[in-house]
């Protein structure tokens, strides 16, 4: 899973059937948390030597380079698709284009805005567990989408996740996420967290069902991005 979702250097040779996606599900928080750790432990000490802006720039540029911009890319090319109103093959075909137009760029923009002054805030206010917590619990709810969706095409990179995934892993990924989470933001916290989150997620689904009839690769990024986002916002809402 690291070396699908990240560029984390793993020089081993792997077995990549559907099985062992499947079986990977269960570790996307595990994956989470060594991005948010990367990203708290730079953001903790950039902010003794430069000012929090240039911090949250940094920290946030880190997250993007970390995934091989994987995540952001499909959100893009979602909003490319999802905001041309047009037929479902067309917007399908609209996100494959490598070309970024005008909605990606826009869409794009808002969401390294919304993140990098997420960030800033997050070192204002002293709550830095947000920036490890964060990629940690949107991969977790993207467990839960992967269980609930179904493949909007018939091929694509998305298929190996996209209903590709049963309840043990499912639960096994819940399970994982609430060991680490709670501990550090509390129970009544988390769980509100989560619980909205996972509405969020299931009105998701349930849009992309109306624009292309399920689920791709690119929704899957933008899901990400919405829910880490989302995240952060949270936790700074609740503080």
């Amino acid at each position: 899973m690291l070396q699908f979702l990240t560029r984390i250097p793993i020089n081993i040779n792997l077995p990549c059937e559907l099985e062992n996606f499947k079986k990977g599900v269960s570790f996307l928080p595990v994956v989470g948390s060594i991005i948010g750790l990367i990203q708290f432990m730079t953001f903790s000490l950039l902010k003794i030597l430069l000012p929090l802006d240039i911090c949250a720039v940094l920290t946030a540029a880190l997250g993007i380079v970390i995934t091989g911009a994987i995540h952001i890319d499909g959100f893009g090319d979602t909003c490319d698709g999802f905001f041309a109103f047009k037929t479902s093959d067309r917007i399908i075909e609209i996100m494959k284009d490598s070309r970024i137009g005008t909605y990606a760029c826009i869409a794009i923009i808002l969401d390294i805005l919304i993140r990098v002054f997420s960030i800033k805030a997050i070192g204002e206010l002293n709550l830095l567990h947000g920036i490890f917590l964060a990629p940690i619990i949107s991969r977790t709810l993207l467990a839960f989408l992967f269980s609930i969706g179904k493949t909007a095409k018939a091929k694509g990179t998305g298929n190996f996740f996209i209903g590709n995934c049963g309840e043990k892993e499912v639960i096994t990924a819940f399970l994982i996420c609430l060991i680490i989470t709670l501990p550090i933001i509390g129970v009544i916290k988390g769980i509100i967290i989560i619980a909205f989150l996972i509405m969020m997620v299931l009105l998701f689904n349930m849009y992309c069902k109306s624009k292309i009839g399920g689920l791709t690769g690119d929704t899957l990024g933008a899901a990400n991005e919405l829910m880490e986002i989302l995240s952060l916002l949270i936790i700074i809402a609740m503080r």
